[in-house]
């Protein structure tokens, strides 16, 4: 005779059909939390690297600008003639005939610019700079050509002294005429310095805004 085994008491079919559904729905419950942890640890390391790139952004900027080493802005062609003329006296007067005259010729390319290492830079707001820039400088020069093409001496000029051809050659670059050329080209000067950094800057963030202070030889503002 086969014995039959009667369910738990308490426990029917209904029973464990309602006892798995709320299994499964604990589970997709628990697979929802999780999926939304992932999601909220995805999006926090993408909002800390956001305010990194905005600092490293600055950085760069600070970067770019501060550079050491010479900024040649302006490159000018000169090119002319140099007169001297020297002549003899007694008491006080010429003696006619006496006189030298030496014409020399000269061509070379100026260099002008700003000490790199001097340009200051202050974030002043959010995405906004003033650079400070000092003084324009005679940087140097290249491709010079000297040449005598010619002289004019007078019947007595035996007794005046030879005109000395370096010395023409070494006033033609002596530090008065090199800061004048810088003094005569100023305003290019500074266009060519704000066309220069904003170059820089905006190729980093097309958005930033820069205000320039020039400085002269007294580091005075302008």
């Amino acid at each position: 005779m086969t014995e039959t085994t009667d369910p738990p008491a308490g426990s029917t079919a209904p029973q464990r059909v309602l006892r798995w559904v709320l299994g499964a729905v604990v589970v997709f419950l628990a697979v929802l939390g999780s999926l939304a942890l992932l999601g909220a640890m995805k999006v926090i390391p993408e909002i800390a690297l956001f305010g990194n790139e905005s600092e490293e952004r600055n950085a760069q900027v600070l970067t770019a600008v501060s550079r050491e080493e010479q900024v040649v802005l302006l490159s000018l062609g000169i090119e002319g003639i140099d007169e001297k003329t020297d002549r003899t006296t007694f008491l006080g007067v010429d003696i006619p005939g006496s006189e030298r005259a030496t014409f020399v010729q000269y061509s070379f390319s100026a260099k002008l610019g700003i000490e790199g290492g001097d340009v200051r830079i202050d974030e002043t707001g959010e995405g906004e700079y003033r650079i400070t820039v000092p003084e324009f400088v005679f940087i140097g020069h290249d491709d010079e050509h000297f040449e005598l093409i010619t002289e004019r001496n007078g019947a007595l000029s035996w007794i005046t002294p030879e005109i000395d051809e370096l010395e023409m050659v070494r006033g033609i670059l002596s530090d008065d005429v090199k800061a004048q050329y810088v003094a005569d080209n100023e305003a290019l000067l500074r266009e060519q310095t704000e066309s220069f950094y904003r170059r820089i800057v905006t190729g980093i963030d097309p958005e930033i805004e820069l205000t320039f202070v020039f400085e002269d030889s007294a580091g005075s503002r302008r």
